[in-house]
């Protein structure tokens, strides 16, 4: 479950990207509905005081944080016009009352809120939760491109979240190590590698979790090969770009489904792999002559998308015949002997 044990040693997620740290009621308020959106924010009981700590870091499409108000609190931001909120107790309880229903969240309950929907919230005193903001756009397109036929009207999630289940631990597990990766690793600092998790993020939310636009629809097959043309062209001219499977798909006219299958029929693998495989080219084409500031093998790897060394390392090797590291040693890079 999601515990206190996010904190690692002695320090506390997203202890590196502070918002706010006050008992000043409106400037909470103020300085909450930056991140989210302008809301009422009431303490519940006199005898109680704020003490609010916020942080968070934005990206493309998803941003990440921790929060607690210190206090009993009614917070009631009317409805999300542009974002989902995930929300996930560490220890405490978090009320979300929405359309009629009462959903308590807890540490075995994560929550997600859908924009368009009414809502109010009210936070426990000795609550304190992680948080996922992510972009009502880019879901939505991603499901659609996925889907391959337009909305049945705006996405709405069932807004509790078991996670006592098969499927909700799955997701807890990607989550946490999501949230301790945005927090303190470096992978996040890759834009490309940044990309791929909210682009697997977004693909777990809407392949886990319940919502409005039904089951995964039918629709027929509609390939040929002057779009998986396409997609190789502009692979090719935008592999240095945080590219998605949907982005690919939305250029080349399709949807992701008729793409990898496209990809099957015509070139016995995968838009991801072959995108991959062409970023593989451009890792080589560096070592070979390294760009300033990138005269490592770690360095270039990430550059270019390559988050696991190890298979990264494998790969390269089927394919050149030599290690990375040899090929920067012979272009006079600086990769140290070992």
């Amino acid at each position: 479950m999601l515990r206190s044990d996010f904190a690692v040693g002695r320090t506390r997620l997203f202890s590196r990207f502070p918002v706010i740290a006050s008992c000043d009621l409106e400037e909470v308020r103020d300085r909450v509905a930056h991140v989210f959106c302008d809301h009422r924010l009431n303490v519940v009981g006199k005898s109680q005081r704020l003490s609010t700590q916020m942080y968070f870091r934005p990206g493309r499409y998803a941003g990440y944080g921790r929060m607690s108000y210190g206090a009993t609190v009614d917070i009631d931001p009317g409805r999300l016009d542009d974002f989902f909120l995930l929300q996930f107790p560490l220890h405490g309880e978090e009320t979300i009352i929405s359309e009629g229903q009462s959903v308590s969240s807890t540490a075995n309950m994560a929550t997600i809120v859908s924009p368009g929907v009414d809502f109010r919230m009210r936070h426990g005193q000795c609550t304190e939760k992680l948080f996922v903001r992510l972009d009502r756009r880019a879901l939505e397109h991603e499901l659609v491109s996925y889907s391959g036929r337009a909305l049945k009207g705006p996405l709405k999630f069932a807004p509790g979240i078991a996670l006592d289940t098969a499927q909700g631990q799955a997701l807890y597990r990607f989550i946490s190590w999501l949230m301790q990766e945005a927090s303190d690793g470096p992978l996040l600092d890759y834009p490309l590698l940044a990309a791929q998790f909210e682009d697997t993020l977004m693909a777990s939310l809407l392949s886990t979790l319940p919502h409005n636009q039904g089951s995964q629809p039918h629709f027929p097959l509609s390939v040929a090969p002057h779009f998986v043309r396409r997609a190789e062209e502009y692979m090719q001219h935008h592999a240095h770009e945080p590219l998605s499977a949907s982005d690919i798909a939305t250029h080349a006219g399709v949807s992701t489904r008729s793409l990898f299958a496209g990809f099957r029929k015509y070139r016995d693998t995968t838009p991801m792999a072959h995108l991959r495989a062409l970023r593989l080219e451009k890792v080589r084409a560096d070592l070979v002559s390294p760009p300033p500031g990138a005269q490592s093998v770690t360095r270039i790897a990430m550059r270019w998308g390559f988050s696991h060394l190890g298979q990264f390392s494998a790969a390269y090797r089927q394919r050149y015949g030599e290690t990375p590291s040899l090929t920067l040693q012979r272009a006079g890079g600086r990769e140290p002997r070992r």
